[in-house]
């Protein structure tokens, strides 16, 4: 090797470590308070003082620097928020019931990797072992039980639903969504589940354990469970919906289940428990566990850990979650490397935490080198033509669109998909490949998120005739979901039609495949005469729900 190619090489090396060392220093705690400042105020003007906001937290070292709040936690008597104002977790509970998990893993009294049937025996036996871990981390194939409920025409926020009907729900499954551990699939009836066994274990309730283990001796005075949701609870925030400049409406969730979410809190309390993972005061294998991020069965890894995405912002290692029930939306993060955490409690639908938590990390670490741009080239819209399309997705049936508008190609009319030099396209963080027939057209497109390849098969538009229309029509009955709807047809239309007062239009799609309302696909299956043997919802998180015609006709 060249000695002046050398010499430069360690030169560039030397400087390259000490960049990032001085990088992952903790910033001053005067640019904290300054920058988280700038970017609540930004956030604070988008919308009336008299409109439902956010609750922010920052601290740094383990010790909060900047709490402050806009906004109002209570419409109707004009009661501002504050940073002491409770709000509802969401999903950033998730961590919390990981922790409880780990922590009786760490006693030696249940193993992560131990199959849930031990502790829980109803659940049905899938023909492969469903592990706890792969619960903790949305690996194990579990529908949600949600989107479960949803086909009964009753669900989250439509009636009250409690722990017992949660669990009800998931043990009634006979199928999943695909093979545990082979896939990452977001669902909180993993989590529910881990709440049960938590319970089991302990001999104690959820609520009490994690209030003995994690919140007396953490100082989060103000933390609970929304175990009874008729409670009240003073000094919590009205969730609401609606565009930022109103009207708004009351969205509270009307729900005694805990687990998966469900977690009563503020932005101090918030801070008080991720200070505890910084120090690792409660031990670092507790911390370690949380932070194992999931590997599939074939190697592939994936950044969610257990109840935490671990991932990075601009080159800095993040550890964070986002929550979203009924009104209110969360978004709670932590930078280790930088002694930094965001906490963000908002109580109005049309919020965005994960934005605003962003800006005020962006205050305070950037500025940042803009990113290196992508090697994108121009095609003719002409050119661009080929690739529109419908697309089935060969693992959920639910179909998609590409589409040309104003000279860019679309997926579904929003995301653009840009092309790249070499021939694939960019959509978001997504690269995507269209596998091209011997006619020049497409025939699939490859969707590679990085941690997980979907595939999509070109279809034709179906128009069924009027007699093919009439072979769907009936009352379907679902035993795993307790639901029943029926198909009717009026006027070469076919409707979902479910008391008390549903009735949506089925849009047809490819051959036997419909839209419907509220992200949800219906499709069927045939036997070798043709004749209809069974029909399947499915939804994002509920792959397929099989429905048997009563009567059989």
């Amino acid at each position: 090797m060249n000695s002046r190619i050398k010499f430069g090489s360690y030169v560039l090396l030397i400087v390259a470590l000490m960049s990032s060392v001085l990088f992952a220093q903790a910033p001053e705690q005067a640019k904290v308070v300054a920058g988280a400042d700038r970017a609540v105020e930004k956030a604070a003007k988008l919308s009336p003082a008299t409109a439902p906001g956010c609750a922010v937290g920052v601290s740094l070292a383990g010790r909060s620097v900047y709490e402050k709040a806009f906004g109002m936690a209570e419409i109707e008597h004009a009661i501002p928020n504050t940073p002491q104002t409770i709000f509802e977790s969401g999903s950033v509970a998730k961590q919390f019931t990981a922790a409880a998990v780990i922590l009786l893993s760490l006693e030696g009294k249940l193993g992560l990797d131990d199959p849930v049937r031990k502790y829980i025996p109803e659940l049905p036996d899938y023909g492969a072992p469903v592990t706890i871990r792969q619960l903790l981390n949305h690996t194990a194939g579990l529908r949600d039980w949600g989107s479960v409920l949803a086909l009964t025409g009753f669900g989250r926020g439509d009636r009250m639903v409690s722990q017992a009907l949660a669990m009800d729900v998931i043990t009634r499954q006979k199928g999943l969504d695909f093979t545990p551990g082979a896939e990452y699939s977001y669902s909180n009836s993993g989590y529910q589940l881990a709440a049960t066994i938590v319970e089991r274990v302990s001999k104690q309730g959820f609520p009490a354990f994690t209030e003995e283990r994690f919140f007396k001796p953490l100082g989060m005075t103000k933390t609970s469970w929304r175990d009874d949701y008729q409670r009240l609870i003073p000094g919590r925030a009205q969730a609401y919906t609606g565009p930022l400049g109103g009207p708004w409406r009351l969205l509270m969730p009307f729900m005694n289940v805990y687990g998966n979410g469900g977690m009563l809190t503020t932005v101090g309390d918030w801070l008080k428990w991720n200070a505890m993972l910084d120090s690792r005061s409660m031990g670092a294998p507790l911390v370690e566990a949380l932070e194992t991020t999931g590997v599939l069965n074939d190697g592939r890894k994936i950044s969610y850990a257990l109840g935490v995405v671990v991932t990075n912002e601009n080159g800095i290692r993040k550890v964070a979650h986002g929550g979203s029930t009924a009104g209110y939306q969360t978004f709670l993060s932590r930078y280790p490397d930088l002694k930094l955490s965001i906490a963000v409690m908002c109580n109005g639908a049309s919020r965005s935490p994960a934005a605003l938590e962003r800006d005020i990390f962006n205050e305070i670490a950037g500025p940042f080198p803009a990113p290196k741009p992508p090697d994108t080239i121009e095609l003719k819209p002409e050119e661009l033509q080929k690739y529109v399309g419908l697309w089935r997705n060969e693992k959920t049936h639910m179909p998609e669109r590409t589409v040309v508008e104003n000279g860019l190609l679309r997926l579904a009319g929003q995301t653009v998909l840009r092309p790249l030099r070499d021939g694939s396209f960019l959509g978001g963080s997504a690269r995507i490949r269209f596998q091209m027939g011997t006619d020049g057209k497409p025939i699939s497109v490859e969707v590679d998120t990085g941690e997980a390849v979907n595939r999509y098969i070109a279809e034709a538009q179906w128009t069924p005739a009027p007699d093919e229309l009439k072979s769907f029509a009936g009352v379907w009955h679902s035993d795993e979901s307790d639901a029943t709807f029926t198909i009717a047809v009026e006027n070469d239309k076919a409707f979902f039609v479910q008391r008390p007062n549903t009735r949506l239009q089925l849009r047809p799609q490819f051959k036997d495949h419909f839209s419907i309302g509220l992200g949800q696909v219906i499709w069927v299956t045939r036997d070798a005469n043709g004749r209809i043997t069974k029909l399947h919802v499915g939804a994002g998180r509920m792959r397929d729900m099989p429905f048997e015609r009563v009567g059989g006709k």
